[in-house]
């Protein structure tokens, strides 16, 4: 079976995705022609991929939430796709927002950035350029992410690296609701580093990524250039048995917690505002907290019960096994636009 790819936009939302049907194609399960139109797409600032597979066009819509940089150019996608997978999944925000397209819109599930050797999202570089990227983690594979939880340390260690979002972005000073949004996550982002390194001063591991902006707001609660660099933290994350997540903008859900999932980790996040496919539960898969103290209180609970903590990270890395998995997400797609492997 020949699939057909469609780089439609420049975003490194794109690279799950089409690492899924590289592997796919690695998997000899199909045939992959990879065509880069990123270059004259109109939808090149948002984040689309398309694929065409036995004259059925199906359409993936990785963008956070339902804001577009430029809504007139998405909706002629949507008209001409037979099915669309969207990332951040609204049954009620689909009716309003897309209207009689609504009826072709599927849950697509959590979004993380991740290569499969040879993809042209990497961009051509040096042996020497491309070396540095995997040092710092810049380019990481599907096993870079992946481990198990096989028991629970007698101090379990609990995990929170994130970044601030500045306010003095272009995109942001021309939008008022942008800036609030902004704003209200940075505050929440700064209290939890806060709250937890108070709480669980010899557990905590995390901080703020270092930027001009956060030079501003946090000095203190910044972490070295190194220490933030993807393959420390995801050591950090592999060696950590709780990890928190906080919610992205236009209420998306973290790129971390997909990582989370792929390491078998136990997470409490603030209330998950989309739907994802499959047996993805709070209480089950996650911890929800609404503010910092309650952050505070779901980690006790888990640390009061550390069996807990183990049966979380199992069953999260068995829900990544089945259906957040490149290759898995693409099959599970691929399969209710009814086109068998």
């Amino acid at each position: 079976m020949k699939v057909t790819v469609r780089l439609l936009s420049g975003a490194d939302h794109l690279s799950q995705i089409l690492t899924g049907f590289q592997m796919l194609s690695r998997e000899n399960k199909l045939t992959l022609d990879i065509l880069d139109c990123r270059k004259d797409s109109p939808v090149y600032q948002e984040a689309f991929l398309e694929a065409q597979v036995n004259g059925i066009r199906i359409l993936f819509d990785l963008m956070d939430g339902y804001w577009y940089n430029r809504p007139e150019t998405v909706f002629p996608l949507y008209h001409s796709a037979d099915i669309v997978f969207k990332r951040s999944f609204s049954s009620v925000k689909n009716s309003e927002v897309f209207g009689a397209f609504s009826e072709k819109i599927h849950p697509l599930g959590f979004n993380y950035h991740v290569f499969c050797p040879g993809s042209p999202l990497i961009g051509t570089t040096s042996k020497i350029g491309f070396l540095k990227k995997r040092i710092k983690g810049v380019t990481c594979y599907v096993s870079d992410y992946e481990a198990k939880m096989t028991h629970v340390s007698a101090r379990p260690r609990i995990l929170f690296i994130t970044r601030l979002w500045d306010p003095a972005e272009p995109v942001v000073q021309t939008d008022s609701e942008l800036v609030r949004q902004w704003g209200e996550i940075n505050e929440m982002r700064m209290l939890l580093v806060r709250k937890l390194r108070a709480a669980f001063p010899e557990q905590f591991i995390g901080g703020i990524q270092d930027s001009p902006f956060a030079q501003t707001q946090c000095p203190d609660l910044i972490l070295s250039e190194h220490s933030t660099w993807k393959r420390i933290y995801l050591h950090r994350m592999k060696h950590s048995e709780i990890c928190i997540a906080s919610t992205g903008l236009h209420q998306s859900s973290g790129w971390k917690i997909a990582e989370y999932l792929a390491a078998g980790r136990a997470i409490v996040s603030e209330p998950l505002c989309y739907e994802v496919p499959g047996p993805f539960q709070a209480g089950e898969n996650y911890l929800t907290y609404t503010s910092a103290d309650g952050c505070i209180e779901q980690i006790r609970t888990l640390l009061a019960h550390p069996e807990q903590i183990l049966q979380m990270g199992q069953r999260n890395r068995a829900y990544y096994d089945e259906w957040l998995r490149p290759d898995q997400i693409v099959t599970k797609a691929l399969e209710q636009a009814k086109i068998l492997l």
